[in-house]
């Protein structure tokens, strides 16, 4: 077997996008297309010694591939601006938790909530008015919170001092997203795995006997390869040992089938650091031409550990965290609670921004992954086109031994596929449009996001 290399994938992604027809490629084109990922994971070591990890990861990935590597000195990463992280990727990408809000910022969201007309406002049987509660709470917090993004996650325990329980749950409920099924053949499929196997050899050999058609039975396929991939992982080992890994190592030797399901192209997943380009245009929402002041710096958008996308639009995301990181770690509390909420905003204000008529149907669909825990989480606007609500699954677990490789594992494959499968449903409803009138834009408002954008930080890093 041969040696797993970090990073792997986006380095094989990116020899295929700067390799000529003779199959060379130059290391200065390699190193241009990973510069944020090579920069993000400089910790401070000999810098000698890192630009030739990175050129021996180069090298064993383009042998691999049958391409040939040129020009690869350690000269080609002078273009890069290397300098210590103050926090290794490997512990948390997350320093920005605590973020203490300035007047003028929480002013600016209040006036946001204030601006919501009554007709507008999500009110509960009970009389109370979601949006006022939402902006109290804007108003008493110090620190920054979804609810500056006008997100209302009911599962957060803050939301147990503005409303009551039966309240949380009319919330959850009312005009609740539903998922994709699951067609019969495909279920019935992976019901057939649903046994209680001996051993993992046992598994491996019986998923690896499985032929499926590679077009036409795409899922069954992904079904199989998942099955062979997941059993391996059990075949010297009864039990799963992780060892410290990263969470590079957790996507891709505990996870690929995450992104493997879309290997069809009907959507892509694109995995290893992405910006979203709908988290950058809401940072730079108010960037244009200078004036008084130099024009600031244009910022790019959140990197994600895999990016969604539907033809060119951005549906979604998924956020890796180490094994020992919980739900009461600051790696679940910034990224799971605060960064992915907010970047399934930015989201789908893109997605509003191309069929408004549609927005209370819309939704975008978020993967969070913890260790080996896994939870689905979908954004929607149910009421008017302010406030996003959360919908989260319950968490799944990937199996840590053998005994419950079937029972465990076959939930995270169904769930994927739901997942994949709202998304492009969500973009078929997207796509359910008229036809736009060709004329001068005279009125302001028609070029304002019907869904505002998530919170941006004046000052700081944002999340």
């Amino acid at each position: 077997m041969s040696e797993r290399i970090l990073y792997k994938d986006e380095i094989a992604s990116s020899i295929l996008k700067v390799a000529n027809e003779q199959k060379e490629v130059l290391g200065k084109n390699i190193v241009a297309e990973l510069s944020d990922l090579i920069e993000k994971n400089y910790d401070g070591k000999n810098m000698s010694l890192y630009k030739g990890d990175w050129k021996r990861k180069f090298k064993a990935v383009a042998k691999e591939m049958g391409y040939k590597l040129l020009e690869a000195s350690t000269d080609c990463f002078d273009t890069l601006n290397l300098k210590k992280n103050p926090v290794s990727l490997s512990v948390s990408r997350s320093t920005n938790s605590n973020y203490k809000l300035a007047d003028s910022e929480k002013k600016l969201v209040v006036d946001l909530y204030n601006n919501i007309p009554t007709s507008g406002k999500w009110t509960l049987s009970t009389g109370r008015v979601v949006d006022d509660q939402m902006r109290q709470l804007a108003e008493d917090s110090i620190y920054e919170h979804p609810v500056h993004s006008l997100i209302l996650d009911p599962n957060d325990s803050i939301w147990k001092q503005y409303f009551t329980m039966a309240e949380l749950n009319e919330i959850r409920q009312y005009k609740s997203p539903q998922l994709p099924s699951i067609p019969d053949d495909l279920q019935d499929y992976l019901n057939s795995y649903d046994q209680k196997w001996k051993s993992a050899k046992e598994l491996y050999v019986f998923a690896d006997n499985q032929r499926h058609d590679p077009v036409d039975e795409f899922d069954k396929k992904w079904v199989r390869e998942s099955m062979v991939r997941m059993s391996e992982l059990f075949l010297y080992n009864n039990r799963l040992e992780l060892d410290d890994s990263s969470e590079a190592d957790l996507l891709h030797d505990v996870w690929p089938f995450l992104y493997r399901a879309f290997k069809d192209n009907e959507a892509k997943a694109m995995p290893g650091e992405r910006a979203s380009g709908a988290v950058a245009l809401a940072r730079n929402e108010d960037r244009g031409l200078e004036t008084r002041d130099k024009r600031s710096r244009k910022a790019i958008g959140a990197k994600l550990d895999i990016l969604f996308k539907v033809c060119y639009n951005e549906h979604g995301l998924c956020e890796v965290g180490k094994d020992d990181v919980t739900v009461a770690d600051d790696k679940y509390l910034d990224d799971g609670l605060t960064k992915l909420p907010k970047t399934l905003r930015d989201m789908m204000s893109l997605l509003v921004q191309k069929n408004p008529r549609k927005i209370n149907s819309l939704l975008t669909v978020g993967f969070l992954v913890m260790g080996l825990c896994m939870e689905l989480v979908i954004m929607d606007v149910p009421v008017s086109q302010h406030i996003s609500r959360i919908t989260k699954t319950a968490r799944s677990e990937f199996p840590s031994s053998v005994t419950t490789m079937a029972v465990d594992f076959l939930p995270l494959l169904e769930l994927t596929f739901r997942g994949k499968q709202a998304m492009k449903m969500a973009h078929e409803t997207m796509n359910d449009r008229k036809r736009k009138n060709i004329e001068l834009i005279v009125d302001g408002s028609n070029i304002t996001p019907s869904l505002p954008y998530s919170f941006c930080r004046k000052s700081g890093t944002s999340i």
